[in-house]
């Protein structure tokens, strides 16, 4: 049987189809959803009774109690192998409304395919469709201590001012052809062509299937140009190397510059006196280095919170003292452990001088002043902490300073690796949403399993703080170097 799931998947990327469809990992979704949003649509819909699905359901379970109900919770239908299933249907008279819950802004392309492909199973089923609407959360909503459903989401028959209906019913999809090359698609048969989703959010697990005998590009490979539409076309024309690039194909950003310049000067470029000024800032002692981990909720289950707000759970701290002695500290909190966070860190972190996160105003500032709007008691200390902060990535971002090591990889993980033996490979957690993921499961483990757990989660988020410690080293090492 085929889902929607695999037909997006399928569009997206066939082989990467091809080669997952017999993985057996479950999907662990990025946004934490502790409540049960049919439950909580039931709440806000007031329904008492329903006909409610479960996995494997017969299509035809459906049809056998269409008299009995009137709301119906996850009923599933089938179109010969392709399997759908709808949120919440009611029954409006001699036909069903529909209601797809989206958790996203905007919908998108793959969304309305989706409803398109679930609206044209049903009606092959000889179900009748109404309105078609779309259920979201209320960003504006906040737990007053107390989750209410009657707050939470947002119903519309409408996306920008257009009707959901007209924009699924504008179009056909034919999914009975797409199940077709589905079925009696081989990797073998073609070549495999390179698209975005080969390295979007880094190398593709299967980037090896499709590329086996694929010779490893060079550091300073005309393909690690950032920000490049046109690096592939280099690429194709016989440009291999940063230090030849087309100049009339560049957009000329500082990080391209420092890129080209760095190939040309044997793998590494220094512009010394911007670096030596931003470095100027942050010499004062103490000196901290600080990372924060965090979950994303779904639903805003305690008190201040928003839907799609997060609970910081940890931090790492390591910080040079005036003698110039090291100190760290660690915190990792359970469940709604945020006023803890608070107060930890007022506790352990220096009352003055520079704190270095990378990446900083996206990260760890944003959650201190996520916060301290929480808890207006605390605002005051964390806006003074946020104004005490440096961000460790300015550097790198904007051109400073590049190594072709880096393979146009501005991560923290990856400026470790460059400037020291430490390792995240060598870590059972080794990065952040693994962190995420072990936290989220921790209350369901016995003691010596979430001790582990704990004991895993300071070892990785140490690395990271350390890691800023190790990388601001390395620029200092590296400017006086360049003398």
């Amino acid at each position: 049987m085929y889902h929607i799931s695999d037909l997006k998947k399928f569009l997206r990327c066939e082989r990467l189809y091809c080669y997952s469809k017999d993985n057996d990992n479950a999907f662990k979704p990025y946004l934490r959803a502790d409540e049960n949003i049919s439950e909580l649509l039931k709440q806000y819909f007031d329904i008492q009774e329903c006909f409610e699905g479960v996995r494997n359901d017969p299509p035809e379970r459906f049809f056998s109690e269409i008299g009995r109900y009137e709301w119906f919770v996850h009923p599933r239908f089938s179109d010969g192998e392709l399997r759908v299933n709808v949120p919440l249907m009611h029954k409006n008279g001699d036909v069903f409304d529909l209601y797809f819950v989206y958790y996203g802004v905007m919908v998108k392309e793959l969304d309305l395919l989706s409803y398109r492909v679930t609206v044209k199973v049903l009606k092959r089923a000889g179900v009748r469709i109404g309105e078609i609407y779309l259920v979201r959360f209320d960003g504006d909503y906040v737990n007053e201590g107390q989750l209410d459903a009657k707050k939470l989401f947002l119903v519309s028959d409408r996306n920008k001012n257009k009707r959901i209906k007209d924009l699924v019913e504008r179009e056909d999809f034919d999914y009975d052809s797409l199940i077709m090359k589905m079925e009696n698609y081989d990797p073998s048969c073609e070549p495999a062509r390179k698209c975005r989703y080969c390295k979007l959010n880094g190398l593709c697990e299967y980037y090896r299937n499709c590329f086996p005998d694929e010779k490893e590009e060079d550091d300073d490979s005309i393909l690690t140009l950032v920000s490049s539409q046109h690096k592939n076309q280099m690429y194709l024309h016989g440009i291999r190397y940063l230090k030849d690039a087309d100049v009339d194909l560049l957009e000329g950003n500082k990080i391209q510059y420092a890129q080209i310049m760095a190939s040309k000067n044997g793998g590494l470029f220094i512009d010394r006196y911007p670096l030596i000024e931003w470095l100027a800032k942050i010499e004062e002692r103490p000196i901290s280095f600080i990372d924060f981990e965090w979950d994303r909720y779904l639903v805003p289950i305690y008190e201040g919170m928003r839907p799609m707000d997060v609970v910081c759970f940890e931090f790492a701290l390591y910080y040079i003292d005036t003698e110039g002695k090291m100190e760290h500290r660690t915190f990792v909190g359970t469940g709604d452990c945020r006023r803890e966070f608070v107060e930890a860190l007022f506790d352990y972190l220096p009352e003055s001088g520079p704190i270095l996160a990378y990446n900083a105003m996206g990260a760890e500032c944003l959650r201190l002043y996520e916060l301290g709007e929480m808890f207006p008691e605390y605002r005051d200390r964390l806006a003074a902490i946020n104004k005490r902060f440096y961000d460790l990535a300015e550097p790198f971002l904007e051109g400073m300073i590049y190594d072709v090591r880096m393979q146009g990889n501005f991560t923290l993980k990856k400026l470790v690796d460059i400037c020291s033996d430490y390792s995240y490979k060598d870590l059972d957690i080794y990065d952040g949403m693994a962190a995420v993921f072990n936290w989220r499961d921790i209350d369901k483990k016995n003691s010596e399993e979430e001790e582990k757990i704990l004991e895993d989660l300071k070892e990785y988020c140490s690395l990271d703080a350390y890691g800023l410690f190790l990388v601001y080293r390395w620029l200092i090492k590296l400017v006086i170097e360049s003398k």
